[in-house]
């Protein structure tokens, strides 16, 4: 395993790069899609590795339960940290579809 201490830069102007496509990073090479993947696996490392036995706060089961958080959003303020919840799986799911409703709903209305 490599770990790269670069603080990635990923050019978005032409012909570099564009804001859909950034162009691959100017310190270390890497492209955008390997940075996100990695961002992922690292998510998923998180959520899979804090996972743990215990009671589910929303429905009272006794199950595994997994880390869930809502990713940051652009307007919450710089040092903001969105709470950290132990859910099962069933329940994650819910919290993520109402997180996603909830995020659509406020585009909609724009």
């Amino acid at each position: 395993m490599t770990i790269s201490l670069c603080k990635h830069s990923h050019p978005v102007q032409p012909p570099a790069g564009t804001i859909l496509r950034p162009g691959p990073c100017t310190g270390c090479g890497i492209t955008w899609n390997q940075v996100q993947d990695e961002l992922r696996r690292q998510e998923d490392a998180l959520i899979n590795g804090t996972a743990h036995e215990g009671t589910c706060p929303d429905c009272a089961e006794t199950r595994t339960l997994l880390r869930f958080q809502t990713p940051a959003q652009p307007w919450d303020d710089f040092d903001y940290e969105p709470p950290v919840s132990f859910l099962c799986i069933g329940c994650y799911n819910a919290a993520a579809v109402a997180f996603n409703e909830a995020t659509a709903a406020l585009f909609d209305a724009a």
